[in-house]
């Protein structure tokens, strides 16, 4: 391998400048990541909240039947449920205008006065989480007053209404709040930094190899001084830069989405899925290694496949995989807890990135994970290096018709 440092580098300082001069590429690839990101935990943590958040007192049902029990009324009157008057309640639920149907039989007080069993029946659009978490309590309202029924029957006996009641069961949440945020950040950050870190150095890969072949200034290239193994060092070097830069910005916004979002969204922000959570130094450390490892290997596949490309064109068409192989691994540990992570989670490539940042977002640093996720990525990266290297000495592959 003759590579020669100062070709390297004068290789290395054409390809950034060429990099730097695309200001929409560093737009999408450098300042986007960093705003991306904040954008999106507004838009999950507003979802979210919206989506899971019932306030009674702004919440439409209708009650047919309501003359049949002016206790079921008085409650729910009290629970500050607004009971609607409505034409057609079924097309109103479908169409999301009002939240529940509580439908009331006719001869539902004359049954609870004969103790006899009686039933009350709710209707909810269960396409609607709204609709189905009003659902849930209205269940248990009735369920609550139900009990209340039995238990003054009992009294009423002279029966101690606990004979009907042998367990009591009491539930407590143990998990901390920040693991319960976790739950939601796990799969949204691992696939955001590795993305990033994957495709930022996507374009200078296809411009500096594909585009060069397309101008006609790759061959003159080649006829100089330098050697191509310090050519595609050169040019690796600047795609892995890029690739970096991107990986930083996407780390940059992260931050940014613990540190700077509280504070400004302030009462906002609170009881959202996030709220509550935040990040160590450490975990951003290592999330960092992770970021750069992975931007590195991209890098080089990235040169490798764009030098077979003939044109610009043909070489986004073979990269732009990349874009969905990328999003694949997220989903496959989506299901899994830390504690499910085998070992082989932590050398398959690309698994290895999304498994160590799972491990980081519930504050798990576990250094023999780490070390095999850093031998792994070692690995890899002398890998596509050598895949990317071949590639360029190719001339086969390089000028192919």
């Amino acid at each position: 391998m003759n590579i020669n440092f100062k070709h390297v580098w004068i290789v290395l300082k054409k390809e950034l400048k060429d990099a730097f001069r695309d200001r929409k590429a560093l737009l999408v690839n450098i300042i986007l990541p960093m705003l991306f990101i904040p954008v999106i935990f507004i838009i999950a943590s507003v979802a979210a909240k919206s989506a899971y958040e019932v306030k009674p007192e702004k919440t439409h049902i209708c009650v047919i039947g309501k003359e049949n029990s002016k206790q079921i009324v008085l409650m729910l009157e009290k629970s500050e449920f607004q009971i609607v008057d409505v034409d057609n309640p079924k097309k109103q639920l479908q169409d999301g205008k009002i939240k529940a149907i509580l439908v009331i039989p006719k001869d539902f007080e004359n049954s609870l006065l004969q103790e006899k069993q009686t039933s009350i029946q709710i209707l909810t659009n269960e396409a609607d989480m709204k609709s189905s978490n009003v659902g849930n309590i209205l269940s248990n309202m009735i369920n609550e007053y139900s009990k209340q029924i039995v238990k003054q029957r009992l009294v009423s006996k002279n029966l101690d209404p606990s004979i009907i009641e042998p367990i009591v069961i009491k539930k407590e949440n143990v998990a901390p709040p920040k693991k319960q945020s976790a739950t939601f950040l796990a799969f949204l950050i691992p696939m955001f930094l590795t993305l990033w870190a994957a495709l930022g150095g996507m374009n200078a890969a296809i411009d500096i190899t594909a585009g060069e072949k397309e101008r006609g200034t790759l061959e003159p290239l080649l006829t100089t001084a330098a050697t191509r193994t310090s050519i595609v060092t050169g040019k690796y070097l600047a795609v892995s830069i890029m690739a970096l830069l991107a990986g930083l910005s996407s780390l940059i916004g992260v931050i940014v989405s613990f540190v700077l979002l509280p504070t400004a969204l302030g009462e906002g922000f609170k009881n959202t899925p996030f709220s509550g959570y935040s990040v160590s130094p450490i975990t951003v450390l290592i999330m960092l290694l992770v970021v750069i490892l992975t931007a590195i290997i991209f890098a080089a596949i990235e040169v490798a496949i764009a030098a077979y490309a003939r044109s610009f064109k043909e070489g986004q068409t073979y990269l732009s995989p990349i874009s969905i192989i990328v999003v694949i691994p997220p989903y496959l540990t989506m299901y899994k807890m830390p504690n499910e992570l085998t070992n082989t989670y932590f050398v398959l490539p690309l698994v290895n990135a999304i498994s160590v940042l799972k491990e980081l977002i519930y504050d798990i640093v576990n250094l023999e994970h780490l070390g095999l996720f850093i031998i792994s990525s070692l690995v890899y990266i002398i890998i596509s290096i050598k895949f990317a290297a071949r590639m360029f000495e190719n001339e086969k592959v390089l000028f192919r018709n």
